[in-house]
């Protein structure tokens, strides 16, 4: 089902926030940096970091890459940086330097078949198999590697759950987004309501480029000050929220954002 694009207020806030000074238009170098293949959450961090490198003169391409595929390119060298990622996977690839500005806050949920417990505990985790997006590393640091379940995309883990082939679905998700209810082919899936952990997420830079690391750093540090970067959320959040009933999980695929329904018709009902 076809996403519903984003009313003109909303687009028109992105638009700005990404849109380089006319002098860039033609002559900018480049800089190719990874997002996710899954669409969610990514496209105000992609505007606002647009609206930073502008400030130092370039261009950025995105390239929506599976997470391990990024990490790959990352390692190579065949990329300039990382939109966001979590401290931990800093840890782990340390040929990308953290700018250390927070753009956005996301908790890890489960997502079971319904009824959903209130909580679930780390614990109880170890004995049930947990499918996840591969290379999500704030999931993989927290359930053992024999009851991980990986797959390419969210969708893919979240339909192993409607299909009976996972128990939870780990997924990083904010609290708003996480509220909206995920539409697999078996019927919803419902959201255990007690987030399992909280992180950051940075804007990465591959080493090679080790010298923008304090621009970028000066950029973001002003936007936020200038609560810009809270403001893109908020205005993407409400939209969002207005115009979309769900999330639908189709194979291979990030997740569609599903129009609400038209006045008149039987809203969706939300699992419980």
């Amino acid at each position: 089902m076809p996403a519903r694009p984003l009313r003109p207020t909303a687009a028109l806030a992105l638009q700005w926030l990404a849109a380089p000074p006319p002098a860039l238009a033609q002559e900018a170098p480049t800089v190719r940096l990874a997002t996710n293949v899954e669409r969610s959450y990514f496209p105000p961090a992609e505007a606002l970091l647009r609206k930073a490198y502008a400030s130092l003169g370039l261009r950025v391409e995105f390239v929506q890459w599976p997470l391990n595929r990024a990490q790959v390119e990352l390692a190579a060298g065949r990329l300039d940086g990382v939109a966001m990622r979590t401290d931990i996977f800093f840890t782990q690839l340390p040929a990308v330097r953290k700018v250390d500005v927070p753009l956005l806050t996301l908790h890890v949920y489960a997502f079971a078949r319904p009824p959903c417990p209130a909580a679930v505990r780390l614990e109880d985790l170890t004995h049930r198999r947990i499918s996840h997006q591969r290379g999500m590393v704030a999931v993989e640091a927290l359930v053992p590697e024999a009851v991980r379940l990986p797959a390419n995309t969210p969708s893919d883990a979240f339909l192993m759950v409607g299909m009976g082939a996972a128990d939870y679905a780990l997924m990083l998700s904010t609290p708003w987004m996480s509220e909206l209810p995920v539409l697999t082919r078996q019927g919803s899936l419902c959201r255990v309501a007690t987030p399992l952990s909280q992180t950051v997420l940075y804007h990465g830079v591959h080493e090679s480029q080790a010298g923008r690391v304090a621009a970028l750093e000066q950029a973001l540090r002003a936007m936020r000050e200038r609560g810009e970067i809270q403001q893109a959320w908020t205005a993407y959040e409400r939209e969002i929220a207005s115009q979309n009933s769900g999330l639908q999980a189709q194979p291979g695929r990030s997740l569609t954002l599903t129009p609400a329904a038209a006045p008149g018709s039987a809203p969706a009902q939300p699992p419980r």
